[in-house]
């Protein structure tokens, strides 16, 4: 009777618990970790107007702040209200707390603004507190917590362990009866098809289990599912027929469980048998001995006793496919043996050893062993990695018996380590410092130096890597040597004969030198500099070089390559020493010749003052004697300058010289279409909701379609989350489905610019804690920045995101794996995909030369470009299969990573082409083989060529800022460096917040965002005269309007995902002539430019200042009757026009620093967005729609003035009232007058309290509502 009632109680309390909906669970405290000046208290209420103030003194750190629920519920859902701005760098994560059991459910990174957001949980979780572990401000600012409230009776079965049939704690169908089997008790009968039992369970740890049911089955076709809470199916078994309801057998499975407190639901999906208990058991551990009778699946097998030592059971009748499942924990990844115990009747037989997803790890074959019952071993050696997994044993070949297989570590089998040493050429006393380079089949032990004679030559790696030192004639050994280890044996030993002349020695001569020429220009410097060289040859001597302040790298070289054909002999140098002295970080000069030897020819030090000293610092020698080197110097193809701070004032050198035979050739037009201007960076989640992150969302993508590029900022921790397993769909850091981004992005004609960025969490683990930047350079640390082989992990994720993305559907199945391990039950699971045809531009990071990074951030031009090699083709194919974006895919064009450093010129891109000479050499045509095919930089223009330093005091127009300098320049560098290959600029913009040192200005009548809207345009209009092919406007949306930083507020699309004025410029512009073509610049002030479609002209006109300047230009459009005269408008998806009749073929404008375009009225074009071949272009008429369809209100949020758009043809009056958001008190009330035309009325805000308005526009008998926040300035 006891036990009766306690059964009652417990389906009672089933049946309570399991009638309640989801409800919400209140939070009764909040507490921090850490007082950092922050109050939490707004997140015990729901008020949106009372939120958490942001705090910024104390509060750049992580902190646990943990909310206390009202009672203990099972949470099936969380809530939270952003309005904070995307914070995907430092997102704040979200844990369930149970008593001491901490659990991960999810990031939050604010993605909306202004909405609620849902995060619904795949898997219920018991909990008494929820933690959000935030960085400084990033936090949702309200949370809500939905779920079941768990009442003390609920009584949960530690599993590892066995659950009773008859312990459910709530049930739908079944009744219980008398048992028959084993042990006695009860079983659980009647069951039918959709009866369902629940057990309260609390698992130990997460992972794979073997679960194992007992069930009898008389006659039917039984199918078990068990699931979640929730729903989500853990694993299906099908419950074979026994012989009756009362013979029982054991059926076996495995199914992932999440860690602690859980409810898991056996329904019964065919019913028509009986259960008596399930187990579940923990993964068998291997290294160890597994009896064959142990397996969590099969297929085809039976068990019967076997007589072999031991006893106990051995599976048989094993045929030909048959097969047996083995959950186990592998202790360490490694080498191991599989000893199998087996017995054949006649014939041989074959096993093999597979992974989960059928990879075979090992082949052992079975021969005859005397009989069925007479057991022997056979072994075979399989690589496993470590942790939870399925391992199935295969019978290729079956009528075999199978006792147990006994897995046990192996000691790997150590090969010969073989070391490659080239011949050592001959030296000169004087030669610089060379390096030692040796390499080896073993990369686990390092290759060691020695000298036999360090009179003649030292060596010594105190630098890091090895480096030998002429120390005088004669003649030496080097030996390389490497040590063995469990893997590999000692290396013989191998030697080198190096040979040292003495330093020759030359009579004096009468001497014909003549000063070469240099130009200064020409010199570029390995580091973040501000200025140039060029005032070492300016003929000044009273005037300091200073090259800038603030550089990354306190001693780096500056080099001036040789052009083709230009010899010089350097036989004597002279520098002017002005103020200043630099004994100890003196400036060096040396050549590099065309064998790449570098010599060092001279050193200044500044130890004179104000006077002209030679390249021998201590020699005490005059006359002309003092500037003349002991053997003059030629076959130099570089000149080099090392320096820490100091230069001379002046420098000059002196020969003989034979200038470059190369003619100068014109810079050639391309045709650039100006759609290609219009392109904007991008985050997956612009694209997809956070919430809902498998799909497109369409009001997100209607605002992509502005745009007709887009740069994907692409986190390889997104598809790299944990080092080796490779996700796409969904991703595994975030959930997002990138197949479904590109594929419809493919289908909008966008082309996608995938920018492959940061550090994945596994690499950052190998730094220091306190060095770890997900911006850090992209290798492991301790890494040689200056090695192509550093940047492999990098280079081999670029190759499987290429494998699937690219064009080529030929790529090996071999090399390319997905992560096919799904995150929890239910989740989606990758599969491999080849050659979708989907990206075509790879960017190869992002602003490599981040120099306010530090060191451990910057690389130098030639570390970027060992880096670019490895990830091009993978060192010219030199690091393995698998490596390379060009081994995936030959026709993808690898992109540099936009350079920062552009605004002081392109001196990175052409250290990056010198490298490529050294160590990519030259292809079949000669030219050089380059590891990039497009050239990027970023240029945000300014009013002091700052770009991205900050010290701004506003944003510039382009047309008068340092961008008309730099582009020329990089233009320029690529016609003669780099083939004419295409520039393009993938970072630029503005900022409207009025704090922002890139901010654009309010100019005239026109406010910040109408300046922005004029400046993004003529920016697109500047860079295609310019010979620009591609432009990214950063960004789409603001990533903090709020704050002042620069950047911050650059958005060119509004929170709700309508267009902001600048993007419906860019929106117009691309309607009207997006696939126009740019040909010729008529006119430069005012600009007037021509563009060409299908041999139809069309024309561009803007006033290039940034003051209200306006100007007359009269254009002649030949035998026009008409020109249509297009104006951009904002809150519209059309430009205005004007039809204006021509005077002998001419038509005099009035021109403004909004452009203009202008297409003769008999002209056919083609619109960017039409499907029709052509179309006669006709006015921008207002179309006949709804007021609310009409309204445009913007800015949103606003620190001062709101504009308010009315676009329709109604010619009623409009009132606009202005109510408080959270009170409905109203504020203000407009009234205006409008004509059948647009209406637009600014209204200011500023001295309204910050916070929620509602703004009602009403219109005759129509009225909509729109909701705008007033912000802080």
């Amino acid at each position: 009777m006891k036990k009766t009632v306690l059964t009652l109680l417990c389906f009672i309390t089933s049946i309570v618990l399991f009638a309640q909906t989801e409800e919400r669970i209140r939070f009764v405290s909040v507490t921090p970790s850490e007082e950092t000046g922050q109050d939490y208290s707004p997140w015990l209420n729901d008020n949106t107007d009372s939120l958490v103030a942001q705090a910024w003194t104390n509060n750049f750190k992580w902190v646990d702040v943990t909310l206390k629920l009202e009672k203990k519920a099972l949470i099936s859902r969380l809530s939270f209200f952003d309005a904070e701005g995307v914070f995907s760098d430092k997102p704040a994560s979200i844990y369930a707390v149970n008593g001491t059991e901490k659990i991960l459910l999810g990031t939050f990174e604010g993605p909306t603004y202004m909405t609620w957001i849902d995060m619904p949980l795949a898997q219920a979780v018991f909990a008494d507190a929820i933690v959000i572990h935030k960085y400084s401000n990033n936090i949702p600012q309200k949370i809500k917590a939905f779920g079941r409230p768990i009442t003390a009776l609920s009584a949960f079965t530690p599993v590892p362990g066995r659950v009773e049939a008859e312990s459910f704690a709530g049930m739908n169908g079944i009744q219980t009866e008398n048992t028959a089997d084993a042990g006695g008790g009860q079983n659980v009968g009647w069951i039918d098809d959709n009866d369902w039992m629940d057990y309260h369970v609390k698992v130990a740890s997460a992972g794979v289990y073997t679960l194992k049911f007992r069930i009898a089955n008389g006659w039917g076709n039984g199918q078990i599912e068990l699931k979640t809470f929730n729903g989500t199916v853990l694993t299906t078994l099908s419950v074979p027929q026994t012989g009756g309801l009362q013979a029982w057998q054991t059926i076996s499975t495995t199914a992932y469980l999440n860690a602690g407190e859980q409810i898991l639901r056996l329904k019964a999906v065919a019913g028509n048998w009986n259960f008596n208990w399930f187990q579940v058991e923990g993964a068998l551990p291997v290294p160890g001995k597994i009896e064959a009778e142990t397996f969590s699946g099969m297929s085809g097998i039976q068990t019967e006793t076997t007589s072999d030592a031991g006893g106990g059971l051995n599976v048989g009748r094993i045929d030909d496919n048959d097969w047996l499942d083995y959950n186990v924990n592998v202790a360490s990844a490694g080498p191991y043996a599989f000893h199998f115990r087996v017995a054949k009747q006649y014939g041989d037989g074959k096993i093999e050893v597979r992974t989960a997803a059928g990879t075979v790890l090992t082949t052992v074959d079975i021969p005859y062993t005397g009989g069925w019952q007479s057991f022997s071993t056979v072994s075979g050696t399989a690589t496993l990695p470590a942790g939870n997994q399925i391992l199935r044993i295969y019978a290729v070949k079956g009528d075999w018996n199978f006792n147990w297989v006994d897995v046990q570590t192996t000691a790997p089998v150590a090969v010969p380590s073989v070391i490659t040493f080239a011949a050592l050429s001959d030296k000169t006393v004087g030669d610089a410092p060379f390096n030692l380079t040796a390499s080896s089949n073993n990369t686990e032990t390092a290759i060691t130096f020695a000298s036999s004679n360090s009179a003649v030559v030292s060596v010594s790696n105190s630098t890091g890597s090895w480096k030998a030192t002429v120390t005088g004639a004669g003649t030496a050994t080097i030996t390389a040597s490497q040590t063995g280890n469990a893997n590999f044996i000692a290396a013989s030993n191998v030697t080198r004969t190096l040979v040292v002349q003495p330093a020759p020695t030359t009579p004096p001569t009468s001497s014909t030198a003549v000063k070469i020429p240099i130009e200064a220009k020409r010199w570029y410097q390995l580091n973040n500099v501000n200025n140039g060289l060029e005032g070492l040859f300016d003929g000044v001597t009273n005037v300091d070089v200073n090259t800038g302040y603030g550089k990354v790298l306190s001693n780096f070289d500056a080099y001036y390559p040789l052009q083709p054909g230009e010899t010089m002999t350097i036989e004597s140098i002279k520098f002017f020493d002005g103020s200043g002295m630099m004994t100890d970080n003196p400036m060096t000069l040396s050549v590099i010749t065309d064998q790449w030897q570098i010599i060092p020819i001279a050193t200044f030090t500044g130890q004179e003052y104000n006077g002209w000293v030679g390249p021998y610092p201590t020699r005490p020698t005059t006359g002309d004697a003092k500037f003349r080197l002991d053997v003059p110097i030629s076959n130099a193809r570089y000149l080099v300058l090392n320096a820490w701070w100091g230069y001379p004032t002046e420098m000059e050198l002196y020969g003989s010289y034979t200038p470059t035979t190369v003619p100068v050739t014109p810079i050639p037009q391309k045709s650039i279409q100006l759609k290609s201007m219009f392109g904007a960076n991008a985050f997956e989640w612009d694209f997809e909701d956070g919430r809902n992150p498998d799909i497109i969302d369409e009001t997100k993508m209607k605002a992509v379609k502005t745009f007709r590029g887009i740069r994907h900022y692409m986190d390889w921790e997104k598809l790299e989350a944990n080092e080796g397993k490779f996700t796409y769909n969904p991703t595994h850091s975030g959930g997002w489905n990138y197949d479904a981004i590109y594929e419809r992005c493919k289908a909008e004609g966008i082309e996608v610019l995938a920018c492959l960025k940061t550090l994945p969490g596994w690499m950052l683990a190998t730094y220091p804690e306190d060095q770890r930047d997900s911006e850090n350079v992209p290798l492991r640390f301790g890494s040689d920045f200056t090695n192509p082989a550093s940047y492999i992990d990098q280079a081999k994720v670029a190759f499987q995101y290429m494998a699937r993305y690219g064009s080529n559907p030929n790529v090996n199945p071999a090399l390319v794996s997905v992560n096919s391990t799904p995150r929890w039950t239910g989740d989606p699971v990758n599969t491999v995909k080849i050659g979708l045809g989907l990206i075509k531009y790879i960017e190869c990071d992002n602003e490599r030369d981040k120099w306010w990074k530090g060191r451990k951030g910057y690389q130098t031009a030639r570390e970027y470009a060992a880096n670019l090699s490895a990830f091009y083709d993978g060192h010219k194919n030199t690091m393995g299969p698998g490596v390379g974006v060009k081994n995936a895919d030959p026709n993808v064009k690898v992109v540099i990573g936009g350079m920062a450093s552009a605004y002081a010129g392109p001196d990175y891109l052409l250290g990056m082409i010198d490298w490529c000479k050294q160590y990519r050499g030259y292809k079949p045509d000669g030219t050089v083989n380059l590891c990039w095919d497009v050239i990027n930089y970023h240029l945000y223009p300014d009013n002091s060529n700052s770009s991205q330093s900050g010290t701004s005091s506003r944003g510039a127009a382009p047309e008068i800022s340092s961008a008309v300098s730099v582009v020329q320049k990089f233009v320029e560098a690529a016609h003669k460096y780099a083939y004419d290959m295409p520039v393009w600029v993938t970072e630029t913009g503005y900022d409207a917040n009025q704090g922002s040192p890139l901010k654009a200005i309010p100019i005239g009548d026109k406010n910040e965002y109408q300046t922005q809207a004029d400046w993004i345009l003529r920016t697109a209009l500047f860079y295609a005269r310019s010979g620009v092919e591609r432009v990214f406007f950063y960004q789409m949306y603001d990533d903090n309007f709020l704050n002042p930083t620069q950047f911050g507020s650059s958005g060119l699309i509004n929170q709700d995902f309508t267009r902001k004025p600048a993007a419906d410029f860019i929106f117009q512009a691309n309607k009207l002539l997006g696939e126009y073509t740019y040909k010729q610049t008529i006119s430069t002030n005012p600009i007037v430019d021509r563009y060409e479609y299908q041999g139809k002209s069309a024309y561009v006109l803007v006033v290039p200042d940034e003051v209200g300047r306006t100007a007359s230009y009269t254009l002649n459009l030949g035998t026009a009757v008409h020109a249509k005269v297009y104006t951009p408008k904002m809150g519209r998806d059309t430009a205005d026009v004007q039809t204006i009749p021509t005077v002998a073929g001419k038509v005099t404008l009035t021109v403004t620093e909004t452009p203009i375009f202008v297409i003769a009225s008999d002209q056919v074009v083609t619109s960017a967005t039409s499907t029709t071949a052509t179309a006669r272009l006709g006015s921008a008429e207002l179309t006949d729609q709804s007021l609310n369809q009409s309204v445009r209100v913007y800015p949103n949020p606003s620190v001062d003035v709101v504009t308010v758009d009315v676009a329709n043809e109604n010619a009623g009056p409009v009132e606009i009232n202005v109510f408080s958001g959270s009170m409905g008190t109203l504020h203000k009330q407009v009234n205006g007058v409008k004509s059948s035309g647009g209406y637009s009325r600014e209204i200011n805000v500023s001295t309204l309290p910050v916070g929620m308005y509602i703004l009602e526009i009403k219109q005759g008998t129509e009225r909509t509502f729109r909701k705008v926040l007033k912000a802080n300035k």
